[in-house]
């Protein structure tokens, strides 16, 4: 543990499996009541990790407030226990209206899986073998863990202002990885808890499965958000390293979806005839139709994910068109892609 700027300490969770990204836990320090960015993954591990970080800054649990970024169990796994000693909960209340992206998937109950397997393309009908795998590894994860939906907390929004330890953070909507995702910004300090919507190494997963939302549109317009109106900021992801260079991260980001978005062009061209999601994402990133294994089940999941952002995020909108300044403009102008009962293929410009 390291206190990384005056009474906000850091703690970072390793991980021996190589699917799942290193945890920064975050406390602010006050003088009556303390803050955490987020929990972890509910294991004994990382709760002995956690709850030794609380111990060793003399922090009881009573006056600890936990802010939620977002819901995913990476980052609520540890919120009960920690509601069991006496801390409260904060989290903004979208986080639960709109649930829509794959990463829910096993966290939801069986119908609610099953309705997002047959979204990307997986069905008992069509894809038995890939079905059954996939069911079986969301029903241990699902047990595993336990769900969103049982978290209670306080709702807070976008602009309302938290304060712990000298800083007065205001609350700052970073949608786009998931609905309702939100962040901490000190505009004195200039420092922001940015959640997963900024990290260094990876490209975060914008994992929408529901059409007209916008999502990918969404990220990548908070992203330039980031880049233009917060340059001298200092950002502390959940996964990862700080980042003081935010223009080279965010410019990173958006041509790794937009690279992936002209793969994925190439892709429907060639196969000529209308396509799942699942075989989108099994040809543009070259992994298998399903996981193999439950070690690969979280990323062949992230895949899916991925790809259906990409694809709705093409329905509507133009790749030539600027985006930062990091678009890849070809001159041309670009195909359109229509999606036809659940399947997505390419047509000619008009």
């Amino acid at each position: 543990m390291r206190e990384i700027k005056k009474h906000i300490f850091l703690e970072t969770i390793s991980y021996e499996n190589r699917h799942m990204s290193p945890r920064n836990l975050y406390i602010i320090r006050g003088e009556e009541r303390s803050l955490m960015v987020d929990t972890s993954n509910n294991t004994e591990r990382d709760w002995t990790i956690l709850k030794g970080m609380i111990d060793a800054l003399g922090i009881d649990c009573r006056k600890l407030d936990i802010f939620i970024t977002h819901e995913h169990p990476d980052h609520t796994g540890l919120v009960p226990k920690l509601q069991e000693l006496g801390a409260r909960a904060f989290m903004n209340p979208d986080e639960t209206r709109k649930r829509v992206d794959l990463l829910h998937s096993y966290l939801a109950d069986e119908r609610a899986r099953i309705e997002n397997l047959r979204i990307v393309g997986v069905t008992k009908e069509e894809t038995p073998e890939v079905y059954d795998t996939f069911m079986e590894y969301t029903t241990k994860a699902y047990a595993s863990e336990k769900s969103p939906l049982e978290l209670s907390f306080i709702p807070i929004h976008p602009g309302d202002i938290l304060s712990y330890g000298g800083y007065h953070f205001e609350v700052k909507l970073l949608k786009g990885h998931t609905f309702g995702q939100c962040g901490l910004y000190e505009p004195e300090k200039k420092l922001m808890f940015v959640g997963d919507q900024l990290m260094t190494t990876i490209v975060p997963i914008v994992g929408t499965q529901e059409t007209d939302l916008g999502m990918l549109k969404c990220y990548l317009d908070s992203l330039g958000d980031l880049k233009h109106n917060y340059k001298d900021c200092y950002f502390l992801p959940c996964h990862y390293g700080e980042i003081r260079n935010v223009e080279k991260e965010v410019n990173r980001i958006i041509l790794g979806y937009l690279e992936k978005c002209e793969i994925m062009k190439h892709v429907l061209e060639e196969a000529g005839t209308a396509l799942t999601t699942r075989d989108i994402g099994v040809r543009t990133y070259g992994r298998s139709q399903g996981p193999p294994d439950y070690a690969h089940f979280a990323s062949c999941t992230y895949i899916w994910a991925k790809t259906f952002s990409c694809m709705e995020y093409m329905m509507g909108e133009a790749l030539s068109r600027d985006l930062s300044g990091t678009a890849l403009s070809t001159g041309k102008r670009p195909p359109y892609i229509l999606k036809i009962t659940g399947k997505f293929r390419r047509i000619s410009a008009l």
